[in-house]
Order: C-alpha cells, then sequence, then structure tokens
C-alpha cells in the first residue's frame, strides 16, 4: 500500500508539473487569441487512465517526447495526427503491445522470426498503478534479421497493453526504448492491419501499399510511406479516399449530353459477388467512371468499391478472381486530390493546422509553437 501511495503521489506531482506547463501555455495563446478560444484539444484532455504516465518535454502532449517523435517520424507538435481521437504515443503503445502479444516464445520461432523471449524468476513484480502482478524475470523482444534485442520486461508490456511506454513496477521503473521497440517490431503505423489490405506484387519500396510503378506515374513520394503524415500509409490513405470520392459522384447515363463534370455510370447486374476475405456480399457488375473533360473512363466493379472502403487497391471476390484497379489512371479520372486533405494536398503556408482553412486556429498553432522547444537540453 505504501508503494502504491508513494506511486500515485508521483504521478500527482507529474500531472501537476504538466498542468502548470499546459496552463502557461494556454494562458499566453489565449491572451494574444482572446478569452474562450480553443487552442488545443491535447492541453485540455485529461489522461483516461492512470498508467499512462505523462513525459517531460512532450510539447503536443501525446505521451511522446519530442525527440522519439523525431526520432520514429512522427510531428512533435501534433498530438493524434491520424485524428482518431486518440493520442499518438497511447495508440502506437497499446499497437505495440499487440504485435507483441502475437509473436512467438523463442523456443517457437522460425528460423530468422522475430521472437519474444523471457527468463521466469522466483518472484512477482507489481504495479504501482493498479497491483496487478508479473513475474519479475527480464523479457525483450530479438528481431536476428537486423541483429536487435530490445528490453521489454513484462511490467513494462503491461503498460504498454495500457497505453504507456514508461512503467513503474516495485523492482522495475523506466521507460521503453520506443525507436529500438519500433525497429525491433518493424513497424511506424499504429493503426490495425486490416486483411483487406493485399499485399501488392510488385516493388514497393517505402511498403506503403502503393507500387513503385504506381507512384511515380501518380506523382507520389516513391520513398515515404507517409507523405502527408498522418500515420496512415499512403496506398491505405488514397485507396479510402478514391472509394469516398467514388461514392459521392452523381449517377448519370453513358456519354448523358450536356454533363460535364466528373460522374459514375452503373452497370450493376443482377447477381452478387462475394469477398473472399470477410465474405460480405456485394453486386456483381460495375461502376464506368467518367470524365469528360479529360476524355477518360474507367470500369470500377463493386467488388473494387468494397475493397478501397478497407484501404486497398488489390481485390478478391468469386466472380472477379485476384486483382488489382489501375491506380495511376483512377487518380488521375477522379484528379486526385480533388478535395483539401486528400493525399498530395499542398497546404498555404499559413495553414499552420492543415485544415483547409486558415483562421484563429492558425494563429492559435503559430502561438503554441512559439512557446514550445525541441531543444534537448532545456525544460
Amino acid at each position: 500500500m505504501r508503494r502504491l501511495k508513494r506511486a500515485q503521489q508521483r504521478d500527482a506531482r507529474e500531472r501537476k508539473t504538466f498542468k502548470h506547463r499546459a496552463v502557461v501555455t494556454g494562458a499566453a495563446a489565449a491572451i494574444t487569441l482572446g478569452a474562450g478560444f480553443e487552442l488545443n484539444k491535447a492541453v485540455a484532455a485529461n489522461v483516461p487512465d492512470k498508467h499512462q504516465l505523462v513525459v517531460k518535454q512532450d510539447a503536443d502532449a501525446d505521451l511522446l517526447t519530442e525527440r522519439e517523435e523525431l526520432a520514429i517520424g512522427y510531428k512533435p507538435f501534433v498530438a493524434d495526427q491520424n485524428r482518431n481521437g486518440i493520442p499518438d504515443g497511447v495508440e502506437l503503445a497499446a499497437r505495440c503491445a499487440a504485435i507483441i502479444a502475437q509473436l512467438p516464445w523463442e523456443a517457437d520461432a522460425a528460423p530468422g522470426a522475430t521472437y519474444k523471449w523471457h527468463t521466469p524468476q522466483f518472484g512477482l513484480e507489481t504495479c504501482d498503478i493498479c497491483g496487478e502482478t508479473v513475474n519479475m524475470g527480464p523479457a525483450g523482444i530479438v528481431n536476428p534479421k537486423l541483429g536487435l534485442n530490445v528490453d521489454c520486461s513484462l511490467i513494462a508490456l503491461h503498460y504498454m497493453e495500457h497505453g504507456s511506454f514508461s512503467f513503474a513496477g516495485d523492482i522495475h521503473i523506466g521507460r521503453i526504448d520506443i525507436p529500438a521497440l519500433m525497429r525491433a517490431l518493424e513497424v511506424r503505423f499504429p493503426e490495425e492491419p486490416d486483411e483487406h489490405q493485399l499485399p501488392v506484387a510488385s516493388d514497393d519500396l517505402d511498403g506503403d501499399l502503393l507500387t513503385d510503378n504506381e507512384e511515380l506515374a501518380a506523382g507520389y513520394n516513391l520513398y515515404d510511406a507517409d507523405q502527408d503524415n498522418n500515420l496512415v500509409p499512403d496506398g491505405i490513405d488514397l485507396a479510402k479516399q478514391c472509394g469516398e470520392v467514388i461514392e459521392a459522384l452523381p449517377v448519370h447515363e453513358p456519354n448523358a449530353p450536356g454533363v460535364d463534370e466528373l460522374y459514375k455510370a452503373d452497370f450493376r447486374q443482377r447477381g452478387i459477388e462475394l469477398c473472399e476475405i470477410c465474405g460480405e456480399s456485394v453486386n456483381m457488375g460495375y461502376w464506368q467512371v467518367i470524365n469528360p473533360k479529360l476524355g477518360l473512363s474507367l470500369e470500377v466493379p463493386d467488388i473494387v468499391c468494397h475493397y478501397m472502403q478497407h484501404g486497398s487497391f488489390s481485390y478478391w471476390g468469386d466472380r472477379h478472381g485476384k486483382g488489382r484497379i489501375d491506380v495511376a489512371l483512377l487518380a488521375k479520372i477522379l484528379e486526385m486530390p480533388r478535395r483539401c486533405g486528400d493525399l498530395g494536398t499542398i497546404f498555404a503556408p499559413a495553414d499552420l493546422n492543415q485544415d483547409c482553412k486558415t483562421d484563429l486556429a492558425d494563429l492559435a498553432k503559430l502561438a503554441e509553437r512559439w512557446l514550445d522547444s525541441t531543444e534537448p537540453n532545456t525544460q
């Protein structure tokens, strides 16, 4: 009980320090912008799980330090890059824990496969927050291909499952080496995988589910898997965006007179097609997507639309079999980026929060950055 009380007192001190820094930042910006303006959701939000220990030098309060974010390619001033309502550090910790849970133990691992190890000892370690006990022995992750061995005690894994890379037990207290762990696990993105996101058959240098030829043809960066920095691989991002655009297109007859804007024509048939991944049924026909201004069109089967909704340009149905839509042609016909925020959008220099508007929110972002520093020796 005394140990738990000390942990709670320490956590309270950390929260007080963080709250003071957040209030100073918010107050200074509020002086600039006027009272009552919402500055930053991350500053106002409380920590929902006491296991999620705050860290110093964390300008955006996402539970990743600025140095860690720069090391793993995240944005140190954006707390929720994929805008799903979960701080990046919390989401990434939970995602890494889920991957580790699926790893084989050393004795069961295939040659060259990444595995986890644990040396049990006669004794238990107690979590300072909830009192749960785990074995006190050392543990870690090994990636033989890369020659990496990253320490990850069971108490650290317990905290990661709760969304924290920092941990505090009655034996081990510290923080996971995040860049090393992500490298060993060969993961960057925190999102959950979807079995519909089929691997591409050709070269994919950056592993974003767009082939190198597709990226070159469509004008995307084949060396950057997340060129808009929203923590969603570009191929998944683009597929979902194209699917949304097609879904919203008006329907006209083919070669309809007087129609000079992008539209689709209905060629669906009497019959269904089953997705070989999830078993969902869709119409066995297709939409013809037509761009009259460019004089281009493309057949997009319903099964392809189904897979694009899941973030994949590759598809697998019981009628159309396995295949892949012509990504470059589709992007050209749809004139992507069609909407501000789509992959490839060039934001105005003053649009600091990249919400496609230049307003007081950007001034608030400027005020926040003015008061922050990523210098390693500053507090």
